[in-house]
Order: C-alpha cells, then structure tokens, then sequence
C-alpha cells in the first residue's frame, strides 16, 4: 500500500494512505492554545453530530505511593459540578462543604494520625459530617452536567481512566458544540468536588466489588510483584488504604498539577467547520491559565536479574501466567514482539497496547489445546506501554486430565526454545502483520473510534507515530523475531504465577 501524508495548509494534515486502504478519508488539523491546549479536529460532512473528546496526560502512574487511585476518583469527582453547576445556591452549599471539609480533617487526623485517636471525638465530629451532608443535599442538582448534555441532544456522555490517560466524552449536534466548550472549561477551572467523602465510599465499595472476584488478589500481587519500581505497580483503582486515607486537599493539588490545559489535548470529529471549532476553543479553553510544566515519570524497571515465582491457592480456576519485561512504546523492537504475540495466540487490545490476532489459530491452541489436550486455554499478549512494556502468556490445564500448571509452563517454554532457533514462517510473519493493519484500520471505522486512536497517541509521541507504527509492523523479518525472543523471553527477565484451585474458600 502506497502511504503518503500530504500538508494541506499550515498546521493541517490529510492522511492519504488510510483512505486507500479502508476508503476512510482521515483529515486531521491542529490548533494550539496559547496556553498549551492542542485543538484536534478531523472533519466528516454529513450527519450533522461531533464526537468531543478530551484526553489528558494524567493516569495512574502519575499517582506516588500514599495517593494511589487519585486519577480515578478524580474522574468520579468531576461530575459534580461547579460554582454554576450541580447546586442551587453555591453561597450556602459552600459554607457547609467547607464545615465538611473541616470536620473530616480532624476525624482523618484523629484516625490516622495517631495510634490511640480519642474514639469519642471522632464519632462527635462524624455525626456533625452526616448532618451537614443531609443539609448539603437540598442545594444538590444530581447528575446536572449529564442533564444540560442530555437537553442538548447529546449522547454517549461518559469518561475513562487508565494507567495512562483520563478522558472525557460526548457526542453533540453541530450547533451545541460550544455547549461542551463551556461547560467542559468551566469544570477544568472551577471543579468544587463537593460531596468528596460519599463518593470516595462509592470508589471503596467498587473495589470491594473486584475484590470478590476470585483470584483478584493474587492477580493484584503478581501485578506489584511484576513491576518493583514503576508506578505501574498498582492498579488503576488505588490500594484500598491510599482510598481510606486520601483527602480532599490530595485531589485538588492533583487537579491543580495534571489537569491543566498543556496537559490536554481536545478532539472533535465530525460535521463541523474548523474555523468555527478554533473560534470556541479559543474563547472557551484558551480562558483556563497555563498550568506547570510536567516532568515526564522518571522510575523506570530495572533489570531483574533472576527469575521471579509466585505461588497461590483459593477459588479461582488453576491458571499459569508467564510474564517478561519489554520495551516502552515506540521501542525498535515493539514491532517484532507484536507479530511474535500475534502468531502465538489471541493477546486482544489495540494495536499499541497489545496486538493480538491468532486465537484458536494461535500456535499455542493449537499445539497446547487442540493437539496435545494439554490445556482448555492459551493465549499470548506484548503491552508496550508509555514507559515499560510487558510480553505475556496465560495458560489454563486441563484439570480434568491431571495436567499442572508447571506441565503448561515446560510447554511454552519448549516453544519459546524453538522460536529462537527458527523463528516464525513467512506464512505466519505476514498472516500477523495483515492482521495488525486490519484491526488499525477498523480502529478508525467509527467517529468514536477515530477520536480515540488520535487524541491517545497525541498525548505521548505524536498521533502520527500511528501511521510510523504500521509501517515499522510491515518491516519486521524472521531475523527480527528471533532476536526479541532471545533478548526479552528468558529466565531471568521472567515471572511465573502459579495459582490452583482450592475447594471451601
């Protein structure tokens, strides 16, 4: 396929080579706020709707070790109005929030910042908090922000975070775009995070949740025990006593550091004119001061110099995971360990964070499931990430036959042994690069699709490091994947989760 990227104008971009190969015309232009805040905007003449995005470089791993969870309940947080959303009267419901504010900053003192806490101050104060939350509520307008969107014709209201990334959405009729401009802007600079403690429960109860799922806290370890020195060492949601003990006072110092206009980036895609959609960001989001400069993470992992074992028991289904350390996103050889994972079994996810492909044509199916009965399944996954990267393998034994999870183990083994004498077929290298270019190309099918492919890479290298991807995915050779396994798939870069079921727990 002939790729080219044609300049249309100062800072606007048709990327050509897309449209040929999925008859999708792609038109991506760019606007920089004074303040820092890139405007993307890709234009579809037609329905007259606008997917509008914002994505913001802020996920986890920003977290540090006290404050894990704080993106996601930021994310929560959000929603919960301004001085002129979501309240009624914001003199009066300010004065209670801020008797709120007082209070739980002596019970959380009392709590937690001492051994032996007088137990009755801390039930006087907690009720004075439950009273003024009863109080709060009559200048509460619930789910206000979700209520003027919806008025407006729009749908599809919603936002996500990751260990990467925090992202807003909503799709509006043309005309109401500069609804989403102002209300969004407005949050960005006036977020009052009212009624922070019952929503911190909600965040607390939702991980509960995961936590009865069998196998989430094995799962949870193996995850802290894989990464030692990255913040990638703790899940999205944040250790349960960072929630208890996280403060009002910790997320407004987080806001106020990530979610900052040169730290987002806004999107919109579809039937809109450009000039009209710089127009509003201008007066809307180039309103919002420019924030601080943001170092990038700087703990990486180091090299692990052995290889790690993890052994667990309880009510979940006997599993094996293999997992190795890989390079960041963008590395030279992410490509060839995207095409290995490919061909050895279905990893799922995107393109960039963990091509898959394969399934039950996968290598491992076939020898592990299908051919030898060994396993019910087995699948194989490469997760290049911002800042590290993971390769990994899950298997399932079958039980029934007697088979372990160390039989699974000397099998993928075996297997990694032969792809680094001989490597993939031509056959395979090619099956798992059409693969890649095709789940790239239906990742831009939709408008939703599209705004989300576009604005995440633009956060970290540049949404034209998609089109440099593809063409890095079509140049990987034999060669290339013999030394990824040589280099990444060895004993000492590795750890083993081993988990069996255990009846009565």
């Amino acid at each position: 396929m002939n790729k080219r990227i044609v300049v249309l104008a100062a800072a606007a971009f048709l990327l050509a080579a897309f449209a040929a190969a999925a008859d999708v015309t792609l038109n991506v232009q760019e606007h920089v706020l004074a303040n820092g805040m890139k405007i993307l905007m890709i234009p579809k003449p037609g329905v007259p709707r606008v997917v509008c995005h914002i994505y913001f470089k802020v996920g986890s791993i920003n977290e540090r070790p006290g404050i894990t969870g704080s993106a996601h309940v930021h994310e929560h947080l959000m929603f919960k109005g301004t001085e002129v959303m979501g309240v009624t009267d914001y003199a009066a419901e300010s004065k209670i929030d801020a008797r709120i504010d007082e209070l739980m900053g002596l019970v959380y003192k009392e709590k937690y910042w001492k051994a032996d806490g007088d137990q009755a101050k801390i039930a006087a104060w907690q009720k004075e908090v439950d009273d003024l939350v009863k109080a709060q509520k009559a200048y509460i307008i619930k789910d206000d922000l979700w209520t003027q969107y919806m008025k407006n014709g729009g749908t599809g209201l919603n936002a996500s975070t990751s260990q990467e990334t925090t992202g807003y959405y909503v799709t509006l009729p043309s005309n109401k775009v500069e609804l989403q401009m102002l209300m969004e802007s407005d949050r960005l600079m006036n977020a009052r995070f009212r009624e922070f403690y019952s929503e911190k429960d909600v965040i607390m109860e939702e991980r509960r949740l995961s936590e009865n799922q069998p196998g989430y806290f094995f799962n949870e370890q193996v995850n802290a025990g894989f990464y030692t020195a990255s913040p990638y060492h703790w899940d999205v949601i944040g250790w349960m006593d960072d929630l208890k003990k996280m403060t009002k006072e910790d997320l407004v110092a987080f806001h106020n550091t990530y979610y900052v206009p040169n730290n987002a980036v806004a999107i919109y895609v579809g039937d809109f004119d450009p000039k009209a959609i710089v127009a509003m960001a201008e007066k809307y989001f180039g309103r919002i001061p420019k924030g601080p400069d943001l170092e990038p993470i700087r703990d990486g992992e180091p090299p692990q110099y052995g290889e790690k074992r993890f052994y667990g028991e309880g009510p979940a289904p006997t599993s094996l995971q293999m997992m190795f350390h890989t390079p960041r996103d963008g590395d030279p050889d992410t490509p060839a360990l995207s095409i290995l994972a490919t061909t050895l079994g279905s990893g799922g996810g995107g393109f960039r964070g963990g091509m898959g492909g394969g399934g039950g044509t996968g290598r491992l199916y076939k020898t592990l499931v299908r051919d030898k009965q060994l396993a019910v399944s087995a699948s194989a996954s490469s997760r290049p990430q911002w800042y590290v990267g993971a390769f990994q393998f899950r298997a399932t034994p079958r039980v029934d036959k007697g088979v372990k999870p160390e039989d699974l183990e000397k099998e993928i083994w075996a297997e990694i042994d032969k792809i680094k004498k001989d490597g993939l077929t031509e056959d395979e290298i090619q099956k798992a690069k059409n693969q890649g270019e095709a789940m790239f190309v239906r990742s831009l099918g939709s408008a939703m699709g599209l705004a989300s492919r576009v604005g995440r890479a633009e956060l970290m290298r540049g949404w034209r490091a998609i089109l440099t991807d593809l063409d890095a995915l079509k140049q990987v050779t034999n060669d290339d994947i013999k030394r990824v396994a040589a280099k990444y798939l060895v004993k000492d870069n590795s750890l083993a989760a081993i988990y069996t079921r255990k009846s009565g727990r």
